[in-house]
């Protein structure tokens, strides 16, 4: 979809073509934030949860095959923490289990 946008874009000649487009853009973006909670992620396949220092993310992921049907596969969880000020991640798995 992407390559479809940016290829109509590229094809305008018009400014005030461009600029109405961006209008509409800007006031799609707006409210598409606006219908958003503010207390929830904006991405809904997204869950995390923190203990000590180490971020557990539930994720959605692409599997890279080309004519996959089921993608994105998941969710699964992920660890996600600092190590040398370079973010490290790790697999957990389909289920996160804590030790409280």
């Amino acid at each position: 979809m992407l390559k479809t946008f940016t290829a109509i874009i590229d094809r305008q000649r018009d400014i005030e073509r461009l600029q109405e487009m961006k209008g509409y853009i800007d006031a799609r973006i707006r409210a598409l934030e606006s219908q958003q909670p503010e207390d929830e992620p904006s991405e809904p396949s997204r869950k995390s949860e923190v203990v000590a220092s180490v971020t557990y993310r539930l994720e959605k992921v692409k599997c890279g095959k080309k004519g996959c049907n089921k993608c994105p596969h998941g969710p699964y969880w992920y660890a996600y923490w600092k190590e040398n000020g370079k973010t490290k991640s790790k697999y957990i798995g389909k289920t996160l289990k804590i030790k409280e």
